[in-house]
């Protein structure tokens, strides 16, 4: 350690020490944002939280790591005329401007993609400009070790600056005065964090490089460098922790505005005019038959439940409860004596589950716009049945062009029959199809018997 410290001398082994620890906290952030990202996609709430910038942010800490990790081989091994020296200063010394120019053009892409591809075309073709500009650096880059031109390494292994660097100097603070333009000139029209990211990445690698050659005995680019990735992170936090927030706000407020459209839906599916109809016929037996009106009521009492908690149930339902529900429904429509109809159950399966309110809307369209309720010769039957891959369930009546409203069974099912569709697909994978024709009507629901397992 003492050897070290009389080689490179006091202050470049404070540096060494400052940025090895520099480098231990990069690799921690670069590990939370990792992380942090692998658990947002799978997040229910965070993956489908977009923050933006948060892949850029981790190629700038890795090349900052690079970056830094290649300064500290330069100071470490440089002035040491052995064979490993001579590889690890030139390997470090490459990797150092390497990582560097990468960290450029990442800034500009930043502009690009955020800033740019949002304005005109002049700003786009100048900023495409600027990275052709970065092609001359590069050059220089790749020729040194054959050249000496950007920089070279003499006989003890030490690191000099040659011609080219001046060049590369001049490139470089130029692209991010032009950075520091854009932001200017575009200030209204970016966001704040946006103007945070891109004023942080700027100003303090500015600082350093217009600094660094009336400092040689300190990498001031280094120093600025990690200051700046310590606030980037900070900024990006701050950032998602407000978008996190304000995204979970917008979900409560879509959930609240969800429930109330299940409440319109609701009393869509109990129609005002059945409301009223059943009100009536149970007003009407109060004088003529008091028993029936009170059974009546404990019939509606018993369907509005039953409607009720199909809407707050979130799980597949028992077909033994949709059942029960059909039987109350019914058994109002035949609290008026003049309804004659008849129904029929030929029910070979009944254990299983299926989504709430499938089979109860069909039966009661049927009954209401499928046939004429007030003859005997009407019939609805609910049938069901399985195979070895499916539960099927059919509801069936003998509704023709004379008895039935085909233009009103068209209208009031169409919908009805979408939302249906699309719950089972959603719930259960199953579907629903229908037939019509001069025998009647005949839709049928298809449940697979998978779905049964897993529930």
């Amino acid at each position: 350690m003492s050897g070290l410290i009389d080689r490179i001398g006091a202050l470049r082994f404070l540096q060494v020490a400052i940025e090895s620890w520099n480098e231990i906290f990069l690799l921690i952030l670069i590990a939370i944002m990792m992380i942090g990202v692998r658990h947002d996609k799978t997040g229910e709430l965070l993956g489908k939280v977009k923050i933006p910038l948060t892949n850029e942010l981790i190629l700038f800490f890795t090349a900052t790591f690079v970056f830094n990790f290649c300064n500290i081989v330069d100071v470490c091994f440089g002035g040491m005329p052995t064979f490993a020296s001579y590889w690890c200063i030139r390997v470090g010394v490459f990797g150092y401007y390497a990582s560097g120019e990468f960290q450029t053009i990442l800034f500009l892409r930043v502009v690009k993609k955020y800033i740019s591809e949002k304005s005109g075309n002049s700003l786009k073709k100048t900023v495409f400009a600027f990275e052709l500009l970065q092609i001359p650096n590069i050059l220089l880059l790749l020729l040194t070790p054959f050249t000496n031109a950007l920089y070279y390494i003499d006989r003890n292994n030490d690191y000099n600056r040659s011609w080219g660097y001046w060049i590369w100097q001049a490139v470089t603070i130029l692209t991010f005065v032009f950075i520091g333009v854009v932001i200017i000139a575009k200030w209204k029209n970016i966001s704040n964090y946006l103007k945070h990211i891109i004023i942080t990445a700027t100003i303090f690698p500015m600082i350093a490089l217009v600094a660094s050659p009336f400092m040689p005995d300190v990498s001031l680019n280094n120093i600025m460098v990690a200051v700046t990735a310590l606030i980037l992170f900070i900024i990006y936090e701050k950032n998602k922790t407000e978008v996190t927030l304000k995204f979970a706000y917008e979900l409560e407020r879509v959930k609240t505005e969800l429930a109330e459209s299940r409440l319109t839906m609701m009393l869509a599916q109990i129609k005002p005019h059945f409301i009223y109809n059943t009100m009536n016929a149970i007003m009407e037996l109060c004088y003529a038959e008091p028993e029936l009106a009170a059974e009546t009521i404990a019939h509606f009492s018993d369907y509005l439940r039953g409607k009720l908690n199909a809407f707050d149930s979130k799980e597949m339902s028992l077909f033994d409860d949709e059942l029960a529900l059909i039987k109350e429904y019914l058994s109002i429509e035949y609290a008026d004596h003049n309804k004659v109809f008849r129904m029929e159950y030929d029910l070979s399966c009944t254990d299983f589950r299926l989504p709430a309110l499938t089979v109860q809307p069909l039966v009661e369209n049927a009954v209401k716009h499928g046939i004429d309720r007030y003859s005997a010769d009407s019939l609805v039957q609910l049938i069901t049945y399985e195979d070895e891959h499916n539960i099927y369930i059919k509801v069936t009546d003998n509704a023709t062009a004379e008895q039935g409203d085909d233009t009103l069974f068209a209208e009031s099912r169409g919908i009805g029959l979408n939302n249906a569709r699309e719950r089972l697909q959603m719930l259960c994978g199953g579907d629903i199809s229908v037939t019509h024709n001069e025998n009647g009507t005949s839709v049928l629901v298809t449940i697979p018997k998978t779905e049964q397992e897993e529930t």
